[in-house]
């Protein structure tokens, strides 16, 4: 009869390594997947901000274009008109600055406004980084010291129930 109990405490023993074995296994395959998540979440950052800071580039070229049509217009516009033969040349000049400096104000709050939004966006794609980081819970790798207390607790419930069987 005792060699039951000691099989018993035996395979509860076992089991008890075998289950920390498999909880190690699972902690160390979930800390992989979460080292694959952070590296992929560190991409998508990476490829955010290079979108961002080419769309911020060429927000940057187009702005220029735009300054330098308004620029060729302006002077189009004054010699047209000096040209033309209307009077005074420098009211020509001012009649025609106000409209070019109305469209140069156009275009500085045009780039104005995509700046802010690129800006934004960083800050989104930052704010998700943090989300997907925030979002990984931390893993518990089972101990050696956690595997003693398994097999001991097996070990001491199989031999209490081996005493209770034969008293």
């Amino acid at each position: 009869m005792c060699s039951i109990e000691l099989a018993v405490a035996g395979l509860k023993v076992a089991s008890a390594a075998s289950s920390w074995q498999a909880d190690r296994q699972q902690a160390a395959n979930q800390a992989k997947a979460d080292y694959e998540t952070r590296a992929n979440a560190d991409q998508a950052y990476l490829n955010d901000i290079g979108d961002i800071e080419a769309e911020r580039g060429q927000a940057a070229r187009n702005k220029k274009v735009a300054e330098f049509r308004a620029k060729m217009k302006n002077r189009k516009d004054v010699a047209k008109a000096l040209n033309a033969g209307f009077g005074n040349p420098l009211r020509v000049a001012q009649d025609i600055g106000t409209v070019f400096d109305q469209e140069y104000n156009d275009i500085a709050f045009g780039f104005e406004d995509d700046m802010f939004s690129l800006n934004n966006q960083r800050a989104d794609a930052y704010a998700n980084l943090q989300r997907i980081y925030n979002n990984i819970a931390p893993v518990y790798m089972p101990n050696s010291t956690d595997l003693l207390l398994r097999v001991g607790a097996a070990g001491a419930e199989g031999y209490a129930q081996g005493r209770a069987i034969t008293s």
